[in-house]
């Protein structure tokens, strides 16, 4: 029942986080201030203030002392965040955090985190304080540069907003290592650079050994998939059966969340798939359900007016995963 709670609380955080940013603060736009610019300052997305001031959408440039709404509270990372105090450090959870994405970072188990912080569950808050146990030695080895076989050179394509901290950052490296693997003799970056990014061998491989083992034979509908932040939607008709991708049992049936409409959550071995915009579900809590067995029929995606399946996989912490990525694995 906890982990039906806690996955019901993260979708929760993230569909009030989607559709109803309030303004924690303003920010006056000054000479030279732009879009991406005020983005950095704050450390968020620029998509994040267009969702909260929708008239910016049709502005091609900011007015010198506008206001402009920011949905969250200025996020600034420093060092003094990560403190040793008697065997543990101190971090504060940052947007996009998860129990198990901390744990790698630090190299320790997510268990462990969560039993040293006396969580009940795995859901964490953006801004929450973490004891991180053991490992007081981080900080150090987190600086040192690594030699030759200790690490894995990955290919990044810079994308807008990137910038070497931001790209350094999502890998859990130093942007000064980056600067040198690449002979960068400045900072600038340009879209759709190809850039080499060290990463420790240790780490790479975990991020592959730690992935729960999912098989998706197939989708749940046939139709047009389009990507989003979380899972895929599929366009199809309305009425279209929706077919379970493995067997399990069913932990979730119902109307909940407004933001999801319809949703199924049926609990696999090892991770869970979530089924929602349903016009009607057809299976009920507790019940067991075989691969490829009709528990469902495409409803309207809300806000829309269009016929689609929103289908997500979660490992067993409730962290998000790429169903594509799984698509036809043997």
């Amino acid at each position: 029942m906890s982990l039906f709670l806690a996955l019901i609380f993260a979708i929760s955080l993230f569909a009030g986080d989607a559709f109803s940013a309030k303004c924690r603060l303003y920010h006056k736009v000054r000479p030279g201030d732009s879009l991406w610019k005020v983005a950095d300052r704050y450390n968020m997305y620029i998509k994040d203030i267009l969702r909260a001031n929708p008239r910016l959408k049709k502005r091609k440039f900011l007015r010198v002392g506008q206001r402009i709404c920011i949905p969250y509270k200025k996020r600034v990372v420093r060092r003094a965040k990560r403190k040793h105090i008697k065997g543990y450090i101190v971090y504060r959870v940052r947007r996009g955090d998860s129990l198990k994405k901390i744990a790698k970072r630090f190299g320790v188990s997510w268990r462990e985190i969560k039993r040293f912080n006396r969580l009940r569950s795995s859901v964490i808050v953006v801004g929450q304080k973490l004891k991180i146990p053991g490992k007081r030695s981080y900080v150090k080895n987190h600086r040192r540069s690594y030699r030759r076989g200790e690490v894995v050179y990955i290919k990044y394509r810079v994308r807008r907003g990137d910038s070497l901290r931001k790209i350094a950052k999502k890998f859990g490296i130093r942007w000064k290592d980056i600067k040198r693997v690449n002979r960068m003799k400045s900072d600038i970056i340009r879209v759709g650079q190809l850039i080499k990014v060290p990463v420790p061998k240790r780490a790479f491989e975990r991020r592959y050994v730690d992935k729960p083992k999912v098989n998706l034979a197939f989708l749940p509908v046939d139709g047009k998939v389009d990507k989003s932040s979380r899972g895929v939607d599929i366009y199809t008709s309305c009425g279209e059966k929706v077919r379970a991708v493995d067997t399990g049992r069913v932990i979730y049936s119902g109307d909940d969340l407004t933001t999801y409409g319809n949703m199924i959550i049926v609990e696999h071995p090892g991770y869970l798939s979530i089924y929602a915009y349903n016009m009607q579900n057809l299976v009920e809590r507790g019940d067991r359900v075989d691969k490829g067995e009709v528990i469902g029929k495409v409803g309207l995606k809300p806000g829309s007016g269009k016929c689609a399946l929103h289908f997500e996989i979660r490992s067993k912490d409730g962290a998000v995963l790429n169903p594509l990525e799984y698509l036809g694995k043997k």
